[in-house]
């Protein structure tokens, strides 16, 4: 079969709906699965097609290139769920509120602290993604990965998966989250604060198109945001990409915005940085497609 004709497939697919910074060109092929056991197949047939793939989850923390990609964007969309004790099976695709209400209904939680995390629960696990002091690695008992190169399913523990911060070897290599067992314990509905933690993450992060936060914090004790402050970069206007206001490791597409605008902004933060403070700046953000 040739990728061209697998279940699914559409070619020439604007990347721009799929990014919460609302940028990007075109996908020469995409494709949405609604089952992650349907994914190996997808992923074989793109390399023996020798088609590059990227493998896309709630579209935060990506910024695609103006343009677009050459080869194919699996999005994954699967959001089976199952509770089994004291943990929780949960598919790739399920977004962190999604989530939160399931287990709720169960009378389940446990990490509520992570409930306002933008993005699904495969794009968490891969960024170890957190918030509030805690990362997604705090929950996390088993994941479910495929190995495109052994061409098989892995069940890989806590240990195997080498977390570190906004890091883990799923990020870093060809792996592919398919399904992750999280701890879950009982709670008190009444008692469940994530309303309140909700409303306390929007306050102090900016609202509109944004992928999160740009850049990884350098150390714990000078946040990237704060060394952005002191360079006096708040409100920095690039075409239509500025630097939130509010919080000044949050770029925003205000209107109009190219990757490219982004970009510049980027470049800009990081020699001014380099140059007060001597720290290099990492996106967290991670880039794809061609170059801008």
């Amino acid at each position: 079969m040739k990728l061209s004709d697998f279940p699914g497939i559409k070619q020439q697919v604007p990347l721009k709906p799929y990014s919460t910074f609302g940028v990007g060109g075109l996908a020469d092929y995409f494709c949405e699965i609604t089952d992650v056991l349907s994914l190996p197949d997808l992923v074989q047939v793109a390399i023996q097609d020798k088609v590059p793939y990227f493998v896309l989850g709630g579209g935060s923390n990506i910024l695609f290139s103006d343009k677009g990609f050459r080869g194919l964007v699996i999005k994954i969309a699967a959001k089976q769920c199952q509770i089994v004790d004291n943990t929780i099976l949960v598919d790739a695709g399920v977004r962190w509120r999604e989530l939160m209400d399931i287990v709720h209904k169960a009378g389940f939680g446990g990490f509520e602290v992570l409930g306002s995390l933008p993005g699904t629960i495969g794009g968490a696990v891969a960024g170890n993604a957190g918030c509030f002091g805690k990362e997604t690695s705090d929950f996390v008992e088993r994941v479910f990965v495929y190995d495109p190169l052994g061409q098989k399913i892995k069940d890989l523990g806590k240990k195997d998966l080498g977390f570190a911060y906004r890091n883990s070897i799923i990020k870093q290599g060809k792996l592919v989250v398919l399904r992750v067992v999280l701890n879950l314990s009982k709670v008190e509905l009444s008692g469940v604060d994530f309303q309140g933690k909700e409303i306390s993450r929007y306050e102090k992060q900016p609202p509109g198109k944004s992928g999160g936060s740009f850049f990884k914090n350098p150390s714990l004790d000078k946040a990237a945001g704060w060394l952005i402050d002191q360079c006096g970069l708040k409100g920095l206007k690039i075409g239509g990409a500025q630097i939130s206001n509010k919080h000044a490791n949050f770029f925003l597409n205000v209107g109009g915005a190219s990757a490219n605008d982004l970009l510049e902004l980027s470049n800009r933060v990081k020699e001014d940085v380099k140059k007060r403070f001597g720290v290099n700046l990492e996106e967290e953000v991670v880039i794809v497609g061609e170059s801008l």
